[in-house]
């Protein structure tokens, strides 16, 4: 099995993302609390593309990749695993036959609930207790980053796929 463009392309944002999130955003003043989930995003365009089980396989490797960018604020595997489950997750909106607008924004909503409930829970395992209120920032930011990005993503994979790309 030879890399496609498309999955090139789809790898390389999630590398972009992970160092974005982690390098640049801190550098620029964004505050903790309100950093959006960049990686997220590409994993919920992919997996409402190609559905459940592609979506966690993404999301499972996004996972990890976020875990190789330091800080980790995470045990180690954590992040992954959820990643994982918010892709599968997202995947679980796929229609091949719609383009419906709500679609992707709804799996990003989804997928962004599990991911900061998974933070939260870890968080209360680790600390003992948290406020709920705490990570919701994050999901206000991913959401609204996500719902301008995500139709460009989407608009990109596509016209890869049209293409015969990927």
């Amino acid at each position: 099995m030879r890399p496609t463009t498309l999955g090139l392309a789809r790898a390389a944002y999630l590398v972009v993302a992970a160092l974005l999130t982690a390098t640049l955003l801190p550098r620029l003043g964004v505050p903790g609390d309100w950093m959006p989930d960049l990686v997220l995003i590409g994993v919920v365009s992919t997996a409402v593309l190609r559905g459940p089980q592609h979506g966690a396989i993404v999301g499972l490797t996004a996972g990890w990749l976020v875990e190789l960018v330091p800080p980790v604020g995470s045990p180690l595997g954590l992040t992954a695993l959820v990643t994982m489950l918010a892709g599968a997750v997202a995947g679980t909106f796929r229609s091949p036959s719609s383009r419906a607008a709500l679609r992707p924004s709804a799996a990003l909503l989804a997928a962004t609930v599990v991911v900061e409930a998974g933070r939260l829970g870890s968080a209360a395992l680790a600390e003992g207790s948290v406020a709920p209120t705490e990570r919701l920032g994050v999901l206000v930011t991913t959401v609204v980053v996500g719902l301008v990005a995500l139709p460009a993503l989407l608009s990109a994979d596509r016209a890869l796929v049209r293409r015969r790309l990927g």
